[in-house]
């Protein structure tokens, strides 16, 4: 298992975040794009010093709202992502998360989602990148796997591909089942978070994820199926952790990034005895 853990979730400037995550024994970092917005130097910068410590920068997070531009938005859109991924360039980083829309105003029409995801596969492959398409689970029309998917395999475009993000898939209880209809080739990352009990039973999807997640094995949700069902697909790509926590900002990133590896040991374990076992 090739293990990366998000900038998102630990507290502290990038590069004691990156220092910490090094330090853990990591092999790679995704980094959140607000954690780039705050750095007081340039990206050549962040590059050069998570090659000092032997850290991939995997992927760039997120791009919000592509899918639901309306036709007459797309060009300041599309200005947006190229700009995402020239940093991307700079960074040596390959793969975009792009997130299913939640934008009141986006278009309800599929027709125009699979148009805006075609064009920003397009631009990706221009820029010799990938884009990993994520439902969220308070999306406003895609909130679902199987939604997720239906548009990626119409698009079909060798640049655009599926981002697994345990959170979503398992909060809102979808099924396990699509995953295994899912070629292998499309499955472009894995994301694992657990969650605490939500606080109360109204709260949203997006309060529960941007506050609530733990590390896998930590929390409530079915971390063990979501991570069989994945192996499954014969998947052999990052398994990254992409915790909110406010909990987790207010400890030590040395000590969040060493409790992250082990719980990403701890399933790996797992996986191995089911691998042994089947």
């Amino acid at each position: 298992m090739r293990k990366a853990i998000s900038t998102v979730s630990l507290s502290g400037t990038l590069p004691e975040k990156l220092y910490a995550i090094s330090k853990a024994g990591f092999d790679a970092v995704e980094i959140f794009s607000d954690d780039i917005v705050q750095f007081t130097g340039k990206i050549r910068d962040i590059r050069l010093l998570t090659e000092d410590l032997n850290l991939k920068i995997v992927l760039l997070q997120p791009l919000r709202d592509f899918d639901g531009i309306q036709p007459e938005n797309r060009n300041k859109a599309t200005e947006h992502a190229k700009k995402m991924f020239e940093q991307m360039n700079n960074l040596g980083c390959q793969q975009l998360l792009a997130c299913s829309t939640t934008d009141i105003y986006a278009s309800p029409y599929m027709d125009i989602q699979i148009e805006n995801l075609l064009k920003l596969a397009e631009i990706a492959r221009q820029h010799d990148c990938y884009v990993s398409y994520e439902a969220l689970s308070w999306g406003r029309y895609v909130n679902r796997l199987s939604q997720a998917w239906d548009r990626v395999r119409i698009v079909d475009h060798p640049n655009l591909g599926l981002i697994l993000d345990s959170f979503h898939v398992l909060a809102i209880q979808d099924s396990l089942d699509i995953i295994k209809y899912i070629p292998v080739e499309k499955l472009f990352f894995i994301q694992i978070a657990d969650a605490d009990p939500p606080p109360t039973p109204i709260c949203s999807f997006d309060e529960w994820s941007r506050h609530y997640r733990c590390f896998p094995g930590r929390g409530i949700l079915a971390i063990e199926a979501f991570a069989k069902s994945a192996q499954q697909t014969g998947y052999k790509g990052i398994w990254s952790l992409e915790i909110f926590s406010d909990r987790y900002k207010r400890i030590s990133p040395h000590s969040v990034a060493r409790e992250g590896l082990n719980s990403l040991i701890s399933l790996e374990n797992f996986l191995i005895q089911q691998h042994g076992t089947t």
